[in-house]
């Protein structure tokens, strides 16, 4: 009777062995000895999360002489039963970051949409095309002074100073003080010329700007008044020599202007301090002229029938010692042309 139970226990042993080396070789992760259930057509396995609360399994596997048995017709690792999640809670977890996202990414999205909105209604903030005024269209911003902004309005506005005529376009205005349309090129700030060349105008720098030439006259035309900073720093070299002009602008058709910035007269080959009698030296009409010390002149273009400039040009830079460097700012034009 001992032998009998005995070979009973042994007999019982390997077969749960045997059901822990089915489950490795199939590679369910979670499943246990512990998950097959006696029922009415054998064991069946019972699916269990990772706390071992059981999982609705509503056409279980059997276990058979050859180890686990997938239902029939539905694809999935051998003695695996198929839809049968391999760790439902990780893919619970996973779902629940995926909603998340998706409502953080919503949340993102409509704070844009009213950031965008309270721009557009405001009409500032740098980024704005239109007039905050909603009375206004498109057509009737001719400059800056038609926007009703202040100093925390500056920034960039879509203009159409001649609708029907000219396309519209992006200008930048400035609130602060009186209200300037400013139209920026690829020359801003001082640049220093590096080419050692002698005679008259043999440095030339061309000046593109962000916006056509006929876009940048509409607004000249419509604005009361337009001005250009021009300025040469030198050391050594010459501006204007009586007749002989080393030094000159060019004009929006490309003309040679012999006057420097802040000669209001307009005269050839002056500059502001020969206007005023103070240059640095006697006699001179700028203060680049016959001297070998560093200095500069400078001042306001402000003729309108001939602004922008388009280019500059320098010469007598031969020498080692000679040197110049030249700024021309952006066109800023003020108050608005009602004709």
């Amino acid at each position: 009777m001992n032998q009998v139970i005995f070979a009973l226990l042994c007999f019982v042993a390997i077969w749960c062995v045997r059901c822990q080396q089915i489950d490795s070789e199939n590679n369910c992760a979670g499943y246990t000895i512990q998950n097959y259930i006696l029922g009415p057509e054998g064991y069946t396995m019972q699916p269990r999360v990772n706390d071992g609360t059981p999982i609705h399994q509503s056409r279980p596997g059997k276990i058979g002489p050859r180890g686990v048995q997938g239902v029939k017709g539905e694809k999935g690792l051998k003695g695996e039963p198929s839809g049968t999640p391999i760790n439902l809670a990780s893919e619970i977890q996973m779902l629940k970051r995926e909603m998340q996202e998706m409502k953080f990414n919503q949340q993102m999205l409509k704070m844009e949409v009213d950031e965008t909105k309270a721009l557009l209604e405001k009409g500032g903030g740098g980024n704005s095309q239109v007039n905050p005024s909603d009375s206004n269209t498109i057509d009737n911003i001719f400059t800056c002074d038609d926007i009703d902004g202040d100093e925390n309005d500056s920034g960039t506005y879509l203009l159409s100073p001649d609708p029907g005529n000219v396309e519209p376009f992006n200008v930048r205005c400035n609130f602060t003080g009186t209200t300037e349309t400013v139209i920026e090129h690829d020359t801003m700030g001082e640049i220093e010329i590096t080419t050692k060349c002698g005679p008259r105008k043999c440095y030339k720098r061309p000046v593109r700007y962000d916006v056509s030439m006929q876009q940048i006259v509409a607004l000249i035309n419509r604005s009361s008044q337009c001005r250009q900073f021009i300025k040469y720093r030198c050391k050594g070299n010459l501006i204007f020599s009586g007749s002989t002009y080393y030094a000159t602008w060019l004009s929006r058709d490309g003309t040679h202007i012999h006057y420097w910035g802040g000669a209001t007269s307009r005269r050839d080959g002056y500059c502001a301090c020969g206007e005023t009698g103070t240059c640095r030296r006697a006699n001179t009409k700028c203060n680049c002229d016959n001297t070998r010390q560093e200095t500069s002149d400078e001042g306001y273009l402000t003729n309108k029938d001939i602004l922008p400039v388009t280019g500059m040009q320098f010469g007598d830079l031969d020498d080692s010692s000679e040197a110049g460097w030249h700024t021309l700012g952006p066109l800023r034009c003020t108050g608005r042309n009602h004709n």
